[in-house]
């Protein structure tokens, strides 16, 4: 599969100790709407534990077994779409975040994921459409922000995806962590984007004070090839680490 990098929204996995690889069976007598609900719970529950798992088709599996008896569950078509796309059917995901988007319009993971999916596709333009629609849901989500800057790049608008970048990190700031764990991921950009993002988010970092977290953007710029690494000798917002020989080193290397 290609390589993933824009953060795609899970909805959040259910505790339990059942195991994934265990078999239910799906017919559920209809007027017994408790004992269904329980059913439901307990695929969705195999479901999520598989895909932990990196069982992806058994996950589509039971996630599929699950819409069959709860067909209006728009967190269920939208899990069902992480796992397609985690498995490279990447037209059935985008068939299913539509229909978790359709079932709720105002649940902002599938308008998320949808604009991710464009991302992956090249489409940027059809992304930031979808993730506004997202933001407009859920501003105060990182992820969607660090998501719309993607595709703000990948238009080659390198200002509106540094504001992207900034908010992103104004609400987290470990969002561009190599320690953040904020849930499945699935992100693409050219060796040649990645550098340039990696090189605005260390301005960023530099600006707030965040050596460190400057160094580290710098480094993964290096490893990306950014073509002028020398200009941080010439940008004032790194004038705090000019004298760094850490600096030195990771631009001369």
């Amino acid at each position: 599969m290609r390589n993933l990098v824009l953060a795609i929204a899970a909805a959040a996995l259910l505790a339990g100790s059942i195991s994934y690889g265990a078999t239910g069976a799906t017919d559920v007598p209809k007027n017994n709407s408790e004992e269904q609900r329980a059913k439901i719970t307990d695929l969705e529950t195999r479901a999520d534990l598989a895909r932990i798992h990196g069982d992806y088709l058994r996950s589509i599996e039971y996630y599929r077994s699950a819409i069959r008896l709860d067909q209006k569950n728009s967190k269920l078509y939208n899990k069902l779409g992480v796992s397609e796309l985690k498995a490279d059917q990447l037209h059935a995901a985008k068939s299913d975040f539509a229909k978790s988007s359709k079932l709720d319009p105002k649940f902002a993971a599938p308008l998320n994921n949808l604009g991710a999916v464009a991302c992956m596709e090249k489409k940027y333009s059809a992304a930031t459409k979808y993730l506004k629609q997202a933001l407009a849901l859920a501003e105060t989500d990182a992820p969607l922000h660090v998501n719309l800057g993607e595709a703000w790049l990948g238009l080659g608008q390198l200002d509106r995806a540094l504001a992207e970048y900034s908010r992103a990190l104004e609400l987290d700031g470990d969002i561009f962590s190599e320690n953040q764990s904020g849930g499945t991921t699935a992100k693409l950009r050219t060796p040649e984007q990645r550098a340039t993002a990696s090189y605005l988010i260390a301005r960023m970092y530099a600006k707030r004070g965040n050596l460190e977290g400057a160094l580290e953007q710098l480094r993964r710029a290096k490893q990306d090839h950014y073509p002028a690494m020398a200009n941080v000798y010439k940008d004032a917002e790194f004038a705090a680490l000019w004298n760094d020989p850490r600096l030195n080193q990771i631009v001369s290397r």
